[in-house]
């Protein structure tokens, strides 16, 4: 981009960032003195966290739809812990291949990780071109490269890190702004808000007779899921 392409650019990505994090940013922060604790939800209609809700048609998912057990993250990409949960997740998923489906939310948690909602649209826009892994892996790989910078400069941080991955940069950069990428994030964060979510990463676990557990940390997920008898 030249400079005036970049101006106009940021001018109109920023704006998108900073409605969606006044709309979803306060109501997840009213929550945050919640003490962390594997919780067994009582009611998850009422709860707004059963598997269609948080599970809905088109978030980002590894493994069979169909799976048995539904594992559930919101993270955000500037969390520390979020980016060492990529590789634990991993772990759960290669240990149960068959029974286990993943399912990613990117959110922004604290008002500081200013660029959380940026790196969620970018993982969006790589959607677009089938390569959604591909960055989400990538953003948190890069996650120090985001900390303190100026907006153009994280933009031009998430633009390298597009080529890296051989995007089209011209449908990249337009999916950065389309309405229907913002529109996924911000229900994302709708989601969150709806259950109750606090503190990143977060997971949910809905199991086969469509118990939902609510894990507040990732150390809760690993023990979780390594349980013999857990995971059937």
């Amino acid at each position: 981009m030249n400079s005036g392409e970049t101006k106009l650019f940021l001018g109109i990505l920023v704006a998108a960032v900073v409605l969606a994090s006044v709309a979803i940013y306060p109501a997840i922060v009213a929550a945050r003195n919640t003490p962390a604790t594997i919780e067994k939800i009582r009611d998850p209609v009422k709860a707004k966290v059963t598997r269609a809700d948080l599970f809905p048609k088109g978030a980002w998912h590894k493994g069979d739809p169909k799976a048995p057990y539904l594992i559930v993250e919101f993270a955000d990409y500037q969390c520390p812990m979020c980016a060492t949960a990529v590789d634990e997740v991993k772990n759960v998923l290669a240990q149960h291949k068959d029974k286990v489906c993943y399912v990613f939310h990117g959110i922004q948690i604290q008002a500081s990780h200013a660029t959380a909602l940026l790196l969620a649209q970018a993982a969006e826009a790589a959607g677009e071109q089938g390569k959604f892994w591909e960055m989400h892996e990538a953003l948190f790989k890069n996650q120090g490269r985001f900390r303190g910078l100026p907006d153009v400069d994280a933009i031009d941080e998430v633009m390298r890190i597009a080529r890296q991955l051989k995007l089209d940069m011209m449908k990249f950069s337009a999916d950065l702004r389309r309405d229907a990428v913002l529109k996924r994030q911000e229900r994302s964060g709708k989601i969150a808000i709806e259950a109750d979510v606090n503190v990143t990463p977060s997971f949910f676990v809905v199991t086969p007779d469509n118990q939902t557990l609510k894990l507040a940390s990732l150390k809760e997920l690993v023990v979780w899921a390594t349980k013999p008898g857990n995971i059937k």
